[in-house]
């Protein structure tokens, strides 16, 4: 590893992507210093992050001073549903900047050529798991609140069925996907994962946290009723997890959990799950647990909306569905929704919703704090109006509570890049 001395002045030279095997390693260098973990971060950029088919040399922007990278961060694109429809977006990490040469604008600059590649190439939105009080200023807030359900395996045991886990093989992926499919079409921040997403977690993912130890649940007739991957350090622990609703299906997964965990001599199980999910709600009606959400003020599950009217427009079609389903009596109306991320209009009436430019109409005001959860369903309308710097009108907010209603986003493991 390169030794970089420590100065007061700087020559600052370029950002870029990543343009030659130089580059590559100045990144890793940077990483790996930011991490503390040299050995495990040059181990995971080089064999599994900058793998194809997912990555791209541009897809990873750097500041170089003195000849030397600086600050980097790394991007990976998804698709990820906001209800039925599909938007392009990255996931943003690992980010980090040399220790010689922090605190002089060079992640700054970093973050910001990143915002300008993301909107240049049609990314409207961007996401990371963030320290506290550093994102914000790049236009990066909560969106969601991870959750964890922990419950005692003998609890578990007695509504559990035979069941039993195997290793994932890409003989499994046709299934597999599907069901993945079927359990996250309508999941606001999920990603619909392609075949280059699912290849690449089969391949180089496999190595990282992010799909490790892929594992098939069987039954006790060998249907498969989920899958789930297994993080291993001191003792196993479950990560993604998705599963089939019905409940012979959910009664099997208990089954094989349970039957893991006694293997491994893990008394207690914990499962990342959105609470609305089907195992979820299984295990509240029938299953003693404990549910627990993560949340960060200004840190944690942090979402940056990238081109604020080029995503409005995008989700007309979900904001005609949704008052369409609304059956609404309201009169027809017009009103222009802004924020510092941008503006524009909306016409309401029986014909259904409409993404407009903004105009001299009655206006909505939210503040970007609160933007990408109103967008997410993690904030609701009325919990934002009373804030400061907000306005909603009183006549306004059932309408916007039919376009913005609350929900449950989810991020699964495999897509936190």
């Amino acid at each position: 590893m390169r030794a970089i001395s420590r100065s007061a002045k700087s020559n600052f030279e370029r950002l870029s992507g990543i343009r030659n095997k130089e580059d590559t390693k100045g990144i890793v260098e940077v990483f790996a210093r930011a991490f503390a973990s040299p050995a495990w971060m040059e181990n995971h950029l080089y064999r599994s992050l900058f793998r194809p088919p997912l990555f791209d040399p541009e897809h990873a922007r750097l500041a170089v001073a003195d000849g030397h990278v600086v600050s980097a961060l790394v991007m990976s694109p998804r698709m990820i549903r906001f209800g039925h429809v599909k938007v392009p977006a990255v996931t943003v990490g690992p980010v980090g900047t040399h220790d010689h040469y922090r605190n002089r604008g060079y992640a700054a600059a970093t973050m910001n050529d990143a915002s300008r590649y993301m909107k240049e190439h049609g990314i409207l939105v961007a996401y990371l798991q963030g320290i506290p009080d550093f994102y914000n200023r790049f236009g990066y807030y909560p969106y969601m609140a991870p959750g964890t359900v922990r419950f005692k395996r003998d609890n578990a045991k007695k509504e559990s069925r035979p069941g039993r886990l195997r290793a994932m093989t890409r003989k499994d992926l046709p299934a597999v996907r599907k069901l993945y499919d079927e359990a996250t079409s309508g999941r606001t921040c999920t990603a619909a994962r392609d075949a280059k997403v699912w290849d690449w977690l089969m391949g180089p993912g496999r190595r990282t946290w992010l799909f490790r130890r892929p594992q098939v649940i069987l039954d006790g007739r060998g249907r498969l009723c989920g899958y789930v991957t297994v993080h291993w350090k001191d003792e196993p622990t479950f990560a993604e997890i998705i599963v089939r609703p019905d409940e012979p299906s959910l009664r099997a997964v208990l089954g094989a959990l349970v039957r893991y965990g006694r293997q491994h001599e893990k008394k207690e199980l914990s499962l990342p799950v959105p609470w609305d999910d089907a195992l979820a709600v299984f295990l509240r009606h029938f299953v003693s647990a404990d549910f627990r959400m993560s949340s960060g003020s200004t840190g944690g599950a942090l979402l940056k909306i990238v081109d604020f009217p080029a995503l409005m427009q995008r989700l007309e079609p979900l904001f005609a569905r949704r008052w369409r389903e609304a059956h609404s009596s309201l009169p027809p109306v017009e009103f222009t929704l802004s924020s510092e991320a941008g503006s524009v209009g909306f016409r309401l009436s029986r014909d259904g919703a409409r993404v407009l430019t903004p105009g001299a109409r009655p206006a909505v005001h939210i503040p970007q704090r609160w933007l990408s959860g109103l967008l997410t369903g993690y904030h609701a309308v009325r919990g934002i109006a009373p804030r400061r710097n907000a306005s909603v009108p009183a006549r306004l907010l059932p309408i916007m509570e039919i376009l913005f209603p609350t929900g449950w986003p989810f991020v699964y493991e495999g897509d936190n890049y």
